[in-house]
Parts: structure tokens; C-alpha cells; sequence
């Protein structure tokens, strides 16, 4: 018993000696990207809409510390926002965001599918309204709606995110990647106590193209 247990003592270490002589990649990037968001707002009671286009763009930050996952941070431009289909008023709303996400990648060194999701949040810095026409904006009209013509009530925006893409890394470090994302808002937007909705909840979709400039180094482990 006691020299099996020597064995299995040697043979252990012998294990992680040779492990630690093997190189893992850690990976370090920065990254600039840019695309086009869909976005509406949930209302309750509902409101007929199409989605508002807007675009946005920002810098990233992906480290990758361990085999195919690591995390990725970035601080984006986005535009939102909704159309209200039967009266023709729109509103955009513009945000400073920062999603902070779980990075998983699936494939070889040069081609991978990528899926990033997390928390992001969102602080509006500007927004503005569209009127088809003096209708809309006339209290009195049939098609007028409370919050017309006021700001919305939350500045601040937690949403949940999440994306699923596919990149393809170059010989030079560098890595181009195209991602569809979406997400969905937890505040409300409007004030429930003030308006008669009680769910205004933004939500959508964003199609971006980036690139990565890759600046990490080889560790041993």
C-alpha cells in the first residue's frame, strides 16, 4: 500500500511539473466597432409600433485568461428609441452604455463562433420627439398621448444582454468579428405612477462590426 501510494505521489507530480511547462495563450485585446440598432418600447396598455433605426458605436476591452472564455467591457454610443405607428410620433433616445459580459468563444485560432451576454447600463444623455403634424401634438386631438411633449422619467437604464457572432482572427493579431445582439430594459421608461402605462420596457436588437487589436502575451502556467 505504501509504495502504490508513492507511485501515485510521484506519478502527481510528475503531472504537474508537465503541465506547467505548457504555454497557454492568454489573450488581450482593444477594439473599436460600430452597426445599427432596431429598438421599441414595450407598452402596457400597448401601443402599435414599428421599430426606431438608430446606430452605435463604441471601444472594447476582451481578455481571455483561460481556454475559450474570458470577459469583455466596452463603453458604446446607442441610440434608441420607438415609433408610434398610429399617430406617425417617434421619440430617440441617446445613451452612454456600458455592458460588462461573459466572453465564450468555440473554434480554432483563425475562424470562431463567439457568445457574449450580461448586465449592461445605460445613462441617456439626449432625446427628442417627432410629430407626423400639428394632431399629434395638440392636447385636444384624438391621437394625442400623455407623455407627449415631456422628457422621459428614467436617465438611467439596466438591461440584460446578450450576443452571438462569429470572428476570424488574422496573422498580423488582429480579429474581425460581425455580432447580432439583443436586449431588453428593466426600468421602465415613463414613470407608472404619472402616465396611465405601467410597462414602458425598451428593448431591440443591434447588428455591429468590429474590429480587435490584439496586445496580449504568452504566460506560463
Amino acid at each position: 500500500m505504501r509504495r502504490s501510494l508513492i507511485v501515485l505521489l510521484i506519478t502527481g507530480c510528475s503531472l504537474v511539473t508537465f503541465g506547467q511547462q505548457k504555454e497557454f495563450k492568454t489573450e488581450l485585446y482593444m477594439g473599436v466597432s460600430g452597426g445599427a440598432t432596431f429598438t421599441k418600447v414595450r407598452f402596457y396598455p400597448n401601443i402599435m409600433e414599428s421599430f426606431m433605426q438608430g446606430y452605435a458605436s463604441g471601444i472594447m476591452f476582451r481578455l481571455i485568461s483561460e481556454p475559450h472564455i474570458g470577459f469583455q467591457a466596452e463603453v458604446n454610443f446607442t441610440q434608441k428609441g420607438f415609433k408610434d405607428d398610429s399617430t406617425g410620433y417617434s421619440r430617440r433616445l441617446n445613451y452612454v452604455s456600458i455592458p460588462i459580459m461573459t466572453h465564450v468563444n468555440i473554434g480554432n485560432k483563425a475562424f470562431r463562433f463567439i457568445l457574449n451576454l450580461g448586465p449592461e447600463v445605460a445613462f441617456k444623455i439626449s432625446e427628442q420627439e417627432k410629430f407626423s403634424g400639428l394632431a399629434t401634438s395638440d392636447p385636444t386631438s384624438t391621437g394625442y398621448r400623455s407623455f407627449y411633449g415631456k422628457k422621459s422619467d428614467n436617465s438611467f437604464d439596466l438591461l440584460f444582454t446578450a450576443g452571438i457572432g462569429m470572428e476570424y482572427h488574422l496573422k498580423s493579431g488582429g480579429a474581425l468579428a460581425l455580432e447580432g445582439r439583443g436586449f431588453y430594459s428593466l426600468p421602465n421608461l415613463f414613470d407608472k405612477n404619472k402616465y396611465e402605462y405601467s410597462i414602458s420596457q425598451g428593448n431591440g436588437i443591434q447588428v455591429k462590426l468590429a474590429y480587435f487589436f490584439k496586445l496580449g502575451k504568452k504566460r506560463k502556467v
